[in-house]
């Protein structure tokens, strides 16, 4: 009864069956639950309609952000004839200098500051390099031109024409970097938007974008030829459905450039009745999956390993392996049935030792008698 127990391999594999049966069944409900949550998504998205608020909505954010451009342009033509203005009341190209630098400056959104004479020369400088070639030979008033390619950026060459002396003639010239326009979006969150010349180029983005190149989808293209927004379905899945609006710059007191604002906003970010339906039903799928997880970590951690390391020492037990004390870890039902079994195999155990010295007493008193 004290010897080697003797494996047995059927047992093993029936109470691995049991102890992984709770997890299979688990594992088949977690995807039953994630079957459903996907299907009723799928339902929600194929009959998703946008309301004509929303779109409303999103043509009038676009405008906003169209005339924040506009203005933003203005308010650099006004600051840098009031520049042109300051030049006016020096005598000396030399004391150009210094106000040309304060002006660069105090306004961050120009890549290059610079005063030409009558001759096209440089006369005061501040910032990259100067381009004279893109301003007008004899400009009679203010103006910009379009948006001109400088070092690989879009830039718009501004230009106010001054006298100074005895009636030089002079230009301030200053290059906006039309990268400096993104502070022109705040507006639009969560939506991209794109500012695109006549073309359909694109000139600046609250995205990554490669200067000059047209806009990447045919949907956007088609929206910066319109007024009117649309609902973009772009490959057909729900993640790629946007609402896409356009809005020129130019137009008002300040006429300004012939560009247009581009603005599309993913139908996802919209709280529209079926996408909170959606929302709501991945937040309880996900709750769902978490519970359960939860509950089958529990379920392993504080039962079925337990139970499985009792079920090892009672099969030790039985099969005459009394050598091992069964521990006991626990004060609930499956610490008492430890305890229980403990105590069986003490007891197995004290009766076997004396069972067994016994039968060492016998065969000694038999050979005593023996003559």
């Amino acid at each position: 009864m004290s010897g080697i127990s003797t494996p047995r391999p059927g047992r093993a594999r029936r109470l691995a069956s049991s102890v992984w049966l709770p997890w299979t069944c688990g594992l088949l409900a977690l995807l039953t639950i994630a079957g459903t949550v996907l299907a009723a998504g799928g339902r929600f998205e194929r009959g998703i309609t946008v309301p004509t608020a929303v779109l409303d909505g999103q043509q009038a954010v676009t405008t906003g952000a169209a005339q924040h451009v506009r203005r933003a342009l203005r308010a650099a033509e006004l600051d840098l004839a009031q520049l042109a203005e300051g030049l006016t009341l020096g005598s000396e190209p030399a004391k150009f200098d210094s106000q040309v630098k304060h002006f660069n400056k105090r306004y961050g959104r120009y890549r290059s500051v610079y005063v030409l004479d009558a001759q096209r020369r440089v006369l005061a400088h501040a910032g990259a390099a100067a381009h004279p070639d893109q301003v007008p030979e004899r400009p009679a008033n203010a103006g910009n031109s379009e948006a001109v390619r400088i070092d690989k950026v879009p830039v718009v060459v501004q230009y106010a024409p001054f006298s100074y002396g005895n009636n030089d003639r002079a230009i301030a010239v200053a290059e906006y970097d039309l990268a400096k326009l993104r502070n022109a979006f705040d507006a639009v969150q969560p939506a991209t938007a794109w500012v695109v010349d006549t073309k359909g180029e694109v000139l600046a983005s609250t995205a990554g974008f490669t200067a000059f190149q047209p806009l990447a989808r045919e949907e956007l293209r088609r929206a910066a030829r319109t007024d009117k927004p649309v609902v973009s379905m772009g490959d057909g899945s729900a993640d790629a459905r946007e609402i896409v609006a356009a809005a020129p710059i130019g137009g008002g007191k300040y006429p300004g450039p012939s560009w247009s604002m581009v603005t599309a906003r993913s139908v996802n970010t919209v709280l529209l009745p079926e996408t909170r339906a959606r929302d709501q039903a991945l937040l309880l799928a996900q709750v769902l999956v978490v519970v359960t997880l939860g509950l089958f970590g529990w379920l392993y951690v504080m039962w079925l390993r337990p139970l499985r390391r009792l079920v090892r020492d009672a099969e030790r037990v039985a099969d005459g392996d009394l050598r091992g004390v069964v521990e006991v870890r626990r004060y609930d039902e499956l610490g008492l049935v430890a305890r229980a079994l403990e105590r069986m195999r003490a007891g197995l155990a004290a009766e076997a030792a004396t069972r067994a010295a016994h039968d060492r007493r016998v065969p000694a008193a038999v050979s005593r008698k023996v003559p």
